[in-house]
């Protein structure tokens, strides 16, 4: 980007260009690491939605699957299964499942593929990871980790009293940043504290002074800092005028869209959805369609809605990946029934005892039903890009100012020219 931009804006000669070149490979270093830092620090709302099955700022309990991948603001308590099946999902630096709380209250947690799990605060749940992966654990574990079929990296930032079981071929490695009292099966580990339990299945430890160990890179913010675009892009759609309507007719609500430049925009509250109602969303070629729903009756105080079980959605999957509902006003959401959509629900404390089709945004989470993986893939009217944040701004800034001084010198420099 950097190399285009300087090369074009000084394309009036040869020479100049060379100077841009120089000037540019100068700073290419700086200029990505800072904009690679920006990234890493904050997603934007494509990434998101992209990449995440389920984000939720405060804590998560749930009993049922999660097929894509999860990030929780606060803790984790129950007992699920997370990414088997994230069908759809962009490629992420976070891992399967990231906690930045502390999984608490025990309970099973299986992970199905291998790209791992963090919780940076402690753990005391059972843990298994069905591929392997990389365990980042950043306090004390209490809870059994099993590793299976692959190569596996534990790392726990405190003592470890619990079982370590390292099974399947590609062997791993076990560090615990202090005691590790739990008998270790395969692997090889190295500890700083001192050491108790069993070594087993060729199981080698390790004791060295110090170790410094470090959470993955895509945590080194806090939640709030590289979730931030979710904080306003609810009152942000809210504000897209509607371009088309939804109408219910002898127990049938109908959606239909009537999109402008791919997108439909509805505007609708939860009176809508009566009971024994069939929901049908006609798309008409639209590529992206935002429902903004408010809760019908409520003005100040908690909004709650629990969506009538009797509510059907004909078809669900097949629009999942084109709608998003933003529920602008609810603290209180609750789904009986196979919802078809991402739900962005900033401020409500949801539960589901049937699937949601689509990535859940919201304030905490209590669920037993499952959560499908289906990306919003439709764009955020009312939304734009982020400018470059200031230390982007200050290299752009530096370059441009070295620029206008090599023109001035070579301006200086310069032969008069000769006399017609």
């Amino acid at each position: 980007m950097y190399y285009y931009f300087f090369t074009t804006y000084v394309g009036l000669g040869v020479a100049m260009n060379k100077i841009a070149l120089r000037i540019a490979a100068s700073i290419a270093p700086l200029a990505a690491l800072t904009m690679g830092t920006a990234q890493a620090g904050a997603l934007t709302n494509t990434q998101i939605f992209s990449q995440f099955n389920a984000v939720i700022s405060g804590n998560f309990t749930s009993s049922a699957d999660v097929e894509g991948r999860t990030v929780v603001g606060g803790n984790l308590t129950g007992g699920a299964t997370f990414e088997l099946n994230p069908a759809g999902t962009a490629m992420s630096s976070f891992s399967a499942l990231t906690v930045y709380g502390s999984s608490t209250g025990g309970g099973n947690y299986n992970i199905i593929n291998s790209s791992g799990l963090t919780i940076i605060g402690t753990n005391n749940a059972t843990i298994t990871m069905a591929a392997g992966g990389t365990v980042y654990i950043g306090g004390a574990n209490s809870g059994a980790i099993t590793a299976n079929n692959g190569p596996t990296s534990i790392a726990i930032n405190g003592n470890n009293n619990a079982n370590l079981t390292l099974n399947g071929g590609g062997g791993g490695t076990i560090q615990v940043n202090g005691n590790s009292t739990g008998d270790i099966s395969g692997g090889a580990l190295t500890y700083t504290g001192t050491r108790s339990g069993n070594l087993n299945g060729g199981a080698t430890a390790t004791h060295v002074g110090s170790l410094t160990l470090t959470p993955p890179s895509s945590t080194v913010s806090p939640f709030a800092t590289t979730f931030q675009a979710l904080s306003t892009l609810s009152t942000q759609l809210n504000a897209v005028k509607a371009n088309s309507t939804a109408a219910s007719s002898g127990g049938a609500i109908t959606f239909n869209a009537a999109p402008v430049n791919g997108v439909a925009v509805f505007d609708v509250n939860t009176a809508l959805f009566a009971a024994n109602s069939t929901v049908t969303i006609n798309l008409d070629g639209a590529t992206s369609v935002i429902v903004n729903v408010s809760v019908s009756g409520c003005v100040t105080g908690p909004c709650a809605f629990t969506m009538p079980n009797s509510v059907n959605f004909n078809s669900p999957t097949g629009y999942a990946a084109t709608v998003l509902w933003n529920f602008i006003n609810a603290t209180n959401l609750t789904f009986t029934n196979e919802f078809g959509g991402s739900v962005l629900a900033p401020l409500a404390a949801v539960r589901n005892s049937s699937p949601i089709d689509g990535t859940l945004v919201a304030a905490s989470y209590s669920g037993t039903g499952e959560l499908h993986s289906h990306p919003y893939t439709g764009s955020f009217p009312g939304t734009s890009t982020p400018a470059p944040e200031p230390a982007s701004l200050a290299v752009i800034g530096t370059a441009l100012a070295g620029l206008a001084t090599v023109r001035r010198k070579r301006k200086a420099k310069a032969p008069p020219l000769a006399a017609p």
